[in-house]
C-alpha cells in the first residue's frame, strides 16, 4: 500500500506545480496583432467591393402588369373583386 501512497503523493505534486505566467503585456500584444489583421481584412474586403464596381450594375427593371381578377396575388391568395 505505500507504493499506491507515494505515487499518490507524486501526482498530486506533479498537478501542483504550474507553468510560470506569461511575461506582462503579452496579452495586449496578441489582442493588438488580432486587430491589426481584422483591420487588415475589412480593408482588403472594402478594397474588392471598391474594384468590382457593384454600384455601376445595372438593374433589372420588371413592368408592373396590372391585377385582373381571379389572378394569383404574391400572398397566394385570390385578388379580390
Amino acid at each position: 500500500m505505500t507504493i499506491w501512497f507515494r505515487l499518490r503523493d507524486i501526482v498530486r505534486w506533479l498537478l501542483r506545480r504550474s507553468d510560470p505566467p506569461p511575461p506582462p503585456g503579452t496579452g495586449q500584444r496578441h489582442q493588438a496583432a488580432e486587430q491589426a489583421a481584422a483591420r487588415r481584412r475589412l480593408l482588403d474586403q472594402a478594397q474588392r467591393l471598391r474594384d468590382t464596381r457593384w454600384y455601376c450594375e445595372p438593374t433589372q427593371i420588371v413592368p408592373n402588369v396590372p391585377m385582373t381578377l381571379g389572378q394569383i396575388t404574391a400572398y397566394g391568395t385570390r385578388a379580390e373583386r
